[in-house]
């Protein structure tokens, strides 16, 4: 299946770019002509680009290999350019693999919404290609840790607030592994528990304070400590 797509006059001269693309070895892709490309009559006029795909063997195209071509031409599509830089285990059956680009603002997007979206694509066309279900994570320009520390914070930040208040907030939607930074983050607070609202991938998570029938004292519980709803955040 498909990885790659050079641009080439000749398939010696496409070969040799999609191997310097990829960082691999001939024995492991195939290449095979979309569109002859023309050095004109006789060496002489205009010369035409062919078109040339790069497919990977199965059993056979190293993982790596595979990531690199599919992100390569996924970015390409969209008019972005980006490099590979590095791809390492950091769970089982989870594999991260590093980019690097001048467009990561763009490849991120808002929320990182544009980076799952290459993330949900690659480990679907990856699947397809070897028939295996890797878990492929991206990271460009260490944002994940970065959008770890915020959330984070925002947990930090809103616990405090519904414990000093006893008012839930809502916060904005989150994909799974963001609500679970969220739910560790307050989940040895004694005073705020936290739930997910919604249905599908995004969901929200609330914020709540911990209502006790008792107050501290063994007299009954002030009514200002009782929970209410409050704006999103």
């Amino acid at each position: 299946m498909q990885i790659l797509e050079v641009q080439a006059l000749g398939e010696k001269e496409a070969l040799e770019q999609a191997l310097a693309e990829l960082g691999t070895e001939a024995e492991n892709v195939e290449i095979s002509v979309l569109k002859k490309g023309s050095s004109g009559f006789l060496g002489l006029g205009q010369k035409t680009l062919g078109i040339y795909k790069v497919n990977a063997i199965r059993g056979k195209t190293p993982l790596a290999v595979i990531i690199r071509g599919v992100i390569s031409t996924l970015l390409g599509h969209m008019g972005y350019t980006v490099t590979v830089k590095d791809h390492r285990s950091v769970e089982e059956g989870k594999l991260m693999v590093d980019l690097e680009s001048e467009f990561a603002g763009y490849i991120i997007g808002k929320h990182g919404r544009t980076l799952e979206a290459l993330q949900f694509m690659t480990n679907l066309i990856v699947e397809k290609i070897t028939g295996e279900q890797p878990k492929i994570l991206l990271d460009i320009e260490n944002y994940r840790e970065r959008r770890a520390e915020h959330l984070m914070e925002i947990a930090q930040k809103t616990g405090e607030y519904v414990a000093r208040t006893g008012k839930s907030r809502l916060l904005d939607p989150l994909n799974p592994y963001e609500r679970r930074l969220v739910h560790m983050a307050l989940q040895d607070n004694g005073t705020v528990k936290t739930e997910s609202e919604g249905n599908g991938v995004y969901k929200r998570v609330r914020i709540f304070k911990i209502v006790t029938d008792q107050a501290p004292d063994g007299n009954a519980a002030e009514p200002g400590n009782e929970l209410t709803a409050d704006d999103n955040i």
